[in-house]
Order: C-alpha cells, then sequence, then structure tokens
C-alpha cells in the first residue's frame, strides 16, 4: 500500500473517535481561528501528559514541590470529571480503527468517497479532553491494503507549521509510550 501520503515520519496506529464532514476547507480568517484552537488543543493534551519538575523549581523546599503535585493532582481530577460529564450530555462518535501522521490520516473501512472531495475531520484525541482535533482534509485515495480491506486516505489542507509538528510529537509520545509498555516493568530495571 503507498503510504507516501503519510509522509516519512512515525505513523501512529489506533482506534480513536472520529467525524468526517465533507464540505469546503475553511479559508483565510476561518484557518486562522482553526489552527489556535488546535495550536491551544495539542499543547493542553501535552501538558497533561508532561510529568517533571521544571529545572527552577529543583532547589524549592520538599514541602512547595509536595503542595504542586498535590495541586497538579487536583486538577487532573477536575478534568476527569469535566469530560466524564461532557460525554455524559453528548455521547460523541464512536472510535474507529485509524493510521494518523503528521500531514494525513489513512481510515480503513471506508472506500466510497471520491478522490478529491474535501471536508473536516474531526479527531478527538484523548478522553480527558471532549474538544475534537479538527483537521481540514483532502481526499487522496482509496486503497484496497495488504489484509484485503478497503481504505480511504485523507491529506491534510492549511494546518500550520506549528500544528502539524505539535501532531508529530503527539504521534511521537504515543509512540515512545507503546515501545515503553512493550517493553514491560522487567526491561525498565538496569
Amino acid at each position: 500500500m503507498p503510504e507516501s501520503f503519510l509522509g516519512d515520519g512515525l505513523i501512529f496506529e489506533d482506534s480513536l473517535p472520529l467525524v468526517w464532514t465533507a464540505g469546503p476547507l475553511p479559508q483565510d480568517p476561518a484557518m486562522a481561528r482553526l489552527n489556535a484552537d488546535n495550536h491551544q488543543l495539542l499543547g493542553a493534551e501535552a501538558s497533561l501528559d508532561e510529568v517533571r519538575v521544571h529545572e527552577a523549581l529543583k532547589d524549592e523546599s520538599p514541602a512547595l514541590l509536595h503542595e504542586l503535585q498535590r495541586l497538579e493532582f487536583k486538577l487532573n481530577v477536575l478534568l476527569r470529571l469535566t469530560a466524564d460529564l461532557a460525554r455524559r450530555t453528548n455521547a460523541g462518535p464512536a472510535p474507529r480503527r485509524i493510521r494518523l501522521s503528521a500531514v494525513g490520516l489513512e481510515l480503513p473501512g471506508e472506500n466510497s468517497w471520491v478522490i478529491g472531495s474535501t471536508g473536516m475531520l474531526e479527531l478527538y484525541i484523548n478522553s480527558t479532553l471532549p474538544q475534537p482535533l479538527k483537521l481540514p482534509a483532502v481526499v487522496v485515495g482509496n486503497v484496497i491494503g495488504v489484509d484485503g480491506e478497503a481504505a480511504a486516505q485523507m491529506q491534510f489542507s492549511g494546518l500550520s507549521e506549528q500544528v502539524v509538528d505539535l501532531i508529530a510529537k503527539l504521534i511521537f509520545r504515543r509512540h515512545r509510550r507503546l515501545v515503553a509498555g512493550s517493553r514491560g516493568p522487567a526491561a525498565a530495571r538496569p
């Protein structure tokens, strides 16, 4: 299966809630807002993964560090409760298998979309954040994979370099977590 449309970076495979809405691609002012919203969402998602003490706080008292960790824990609990409430009021889309890169997405199980058609992909990247990543896309192919299953190929359009970079970093973090999980606790020991 040709994967050149996904670029030469890491490719992330998972089941994530996703919605495709066919329509025209956003133009300049709307695209700028969309990029700003995506940048904010990807930054928020990255901050949820980070569990590190900033260099400036290393010399502070253990009591201050403990208090900051306690506050972070409380914020994480509030985020999860808010996400649970949002899911109860709006169930959202069902998860679907995807193959994601920083420049495109492949959606197995679809092959009826017209090549060249445009629209908006809404991809829910973290269950704690009920806001979707909004990705304007162009259908660039309908292929049959090695497993015999049809797949639609979509290339993102109009994303800023910063957003593309943050998507690449998201994919890298998920890949790193997957690799660390496959090693198991015994491999983590020296």
